[in-house]
């Protein structure tokens, strides 16, 4: 079968950092990445707002670090590569793979030297990047069995402080002469979070923001122990000080001075919802700006603040989007396609009778669309929150989509499955980092009840759902968690009796696979199932397997750090076959003549709409199968 190209859905400018500085013109320059795929640096006139250049970082699809030395140069980290910005050249240089089987670089930062370090995962290492040998140096694992090494700054005497976690957060102060390290206590009350998020070092003072709080916890580097904690402060990034010893963070909303002596902290005036994507200071020629102005950059712009006349300036950034990963695909009643976007997020729809897709809309990351009722209901990580939209009324942040619960509180993350009984909505998950258990809920629109069962297969994940007759299907992964290690073996089928609020039966369908993938109902009742090659057939009367069908290599689970799905399925009745998306493979299966036909290769995502038309994704692409 052919398959036809019908575009690029979504696109955005979305970034998680940012460095600031100066040309050599004197002209303010912001540097920043945009998320995509893969993701690009962008180099920003801040005087006016306007774009000077961009720079595809090929091979990397995210970036959470940039960094800026003191000659000019920009670092970027991305998908296990490091770049740099030359500023007077205007050109970007890929560094190459700083630790070979790291795939993945959070914060950056540069000591006074020049050199330059990060953090990876999923070894939970740091590593250096010296400017003058042009040299990598692998510290190796912060803390053994932690997964990541998520934030960092360089603070005195040659130290850099490290936040790592999955399974526990802690600060690790590596002396980057010797390499050795020593661990610094847990701050009370933050015993239970598992990664510090942010860490950031100002005269003598280290800030740490961990998970699972909004506290931003302050230590003496000096004293050696924790003196202060500041609550509410979930914007990320604290800044570096004024002339007056005031750094600055963002605090239940709005900006917050926070003195370096006396611990007072001052709200400001400068309202600004969401986190921070680190600050600067520059000058800027305006009379209510004299000096240097606090700034800071957020998805679509950025804001200015003067300390002395409290003056505020908000400036729109004038840069295309970067086309977004597809990391979910489902087609309604109408035959609409909905999509939502991986990472940087975003929303758009596809009419097939107008040959169009709608505009981009932002939004967060989606794992999984389902239709039920008319109304859209979108599966977002982090924190396993469920929003429902109605596509017949215009989209409204905050309003349409709306949020009609979250499974956070449940200690859930990642709804990869929902399905529906005739009244309720399911939704299965995947736990927070390095945790294990996920949870099935069941959700009234009309009465706005929710019922939560947590661990419904014990340690295991659920990402397949489907329903009949008053019972609920779930497929299972023992994978959990980024981080976290297996407790179980293979991947489980299970049934849910709806009313009842209890399962009635567990098994293992394909004994070696660990993860059930993908479901749906046959003729008779019949529920069908596939793990990462084997399809199978479950009688729900005799609660037995009765066939099974090996279609393709299963996958190698030696090397397999975790599965949440890439398998789809979908049973078309009239024809008594079965189509799905196994891995890259589309195919088609007759359930009468046991054939198997392999459609086309190189799709991932999978939909099929009420009149049969298929349609698969390749990365940033939609495509329509043709008959």
């Amino acid at each position: 079968m052919a398959m036809q190209r019908i575009g690029e859905p979504l696109r955005a400018f979305k970034m998680a950092t940012a460095a600031y500085g100066q040309a050599k013109d004197g002209g303010n320059r912001i540097y920043t990445v945009a998320q995509g795929k893969p993701c690009r640096l962008y180099v920003i006139d801040a005087d006016t707002g306007s774009g000077l250049g961009s720079f595809s970082l090929d091979g990397s699809n995210h970036s959470w670090g940039i960094c800026m030395t003191a000659d000019g140069s920009v670092y970027m980290g991305g998908d296990g590569y490091l770049y740099r910005y030359d500023p007077v050249l205007h050109t970007v240089d890929n560094l190459g793979i700083p630790i070979e089987g790291e795939t993945y670089f959070w914060r950056l930062a540069a000591d006074q030297d020049g050199n330059v370090y990060g953090g990876t995962y999923p070894g939970g290492k740091v590593f250096q990047y010296k400017p003058s040998t042009k040299a990598f140096h692998d510290y190796g694992t912060m803390v053994p069995g932690e997964c990541y090494a998520r934030s960092m700054d360089a603070g005195p005497n040659q130290k850099l402080y490290v936040g790592v976690g999955t399974g526990k957060g802690e600060i690790v102060e590596l002396d980057t002469r010797t390499g050795e390290t020593r661990r610094l206590p847990v701050p009370e009350g933050q015993e239970h979070c598992t990664i510090v998020y942010d860490l950031d070092v100002h005269e003598g003072l280290l800030f740490a923001r961990y998970t699972d709080t909004l506290d931003l916890m302050v230590y003496d580097l000096a004293l050696d122990k924790w003196v202060h904690r500041i609550d509410g402060a979930g914007g990320f990034d604290v800044s570096a000080p004024d002339d007056n010893h005031h750094v600055y963070l963002l605090r239940n909303g709005y900006l917050h001075a926070f003195n370096l002596i006396s611990f007072e902290l001052v709200q400001l005036p400068l309202r600004h919802e969401g986190a921070a994507c680190d600050f600067g200071w520059m000058e800027w020629k305006e009379p209510d700006f004299p000096g240097k102005s606090l700034v800071s950059m957020y998805e679509g712009g950025y804001f200015l603040y003067n300390p002395v006349t409290k003056k505020t300036k908000h400036i729109e950034v004038d840069a295309e989007g970067v086309p977004v990963a597809i990391q979910s695909l489902t087609a309604g009643s109408d035959g609409t396609i909905h999509i939502g976007g991986y990472f940087a997020g975003g929303y758009a729809s596809y009419n097939p009778a107008e040959d169009r897709l709608s505009p981009c809309h932002r939004f967060g990351q989606s794992e999984y669309l389902h239709v039920f009722k008319d109304k859209l209901y979108l599966g977002v990580y982090p924190g396993a929150y469920i929003y429902e939209y109605d596509p017949s009324q215009p989209w409204e942040k905050d309003i349409n989509p709306k949020i009609v619960f979250s499974l956070k509180d449940q200690g859930q993350d990642r709804p990869f499955a929902l399905a529906s009984t005739e009244e309720r909505l399911i939704v299965g998950t995947v736990p927070k980092y390095s945790k294990l258990g996920g949870a099935l809920a069941l959700y009234d629109p009309v009465s706005g009840q929710m019922d939560c069962y947590t661990d419904v297969v014990t340690d295991q994940s659920i990402i397949a759902l489907c329903y009949s007759n008053g019972y609920i299907y779930g497929g299972t992964s023992v994978f959990g968690g980024l981080g976290g290690s297996p407790s179980q073996q293979e991947g489980k089928l299970f049934v849910w009796d709806a009313a009842a609020g209890r399962k009635v039966w567990e098994g293992v369908p394909i004994v070696g696979e660990k993860v059930v993938s993908a479901l749906t109902v046959g003729k008779d009742g019949v529920v069908w199932g596939m793990t990462s090659g084997h399809l199978f057939a479950f009688n729900p009367a005799s609660k037995t397997i009765e066939r099974r069908f090996d279609l393709f290599e299963p996958i190698d689970w030696a090397n397999r750090s975790h599965f949440w799905r890439g398998v789809f399925l979908d049973y078309d009745r009239a024809a008594d076959k079965i189509y799905g998306n196994c891995m890259d493979k589309l195919f088609s299966f007759d359930v009468r003549t046991e054939q198997l036909e392999v459609l086309a290769t190189g799709g991932t995502l999978f939909a099929r709409d009420g009149a049969g038309t298929m349609y698969v994704t390749k990365e940033t692409e939609l495509y329509k199968v043709l008959p």
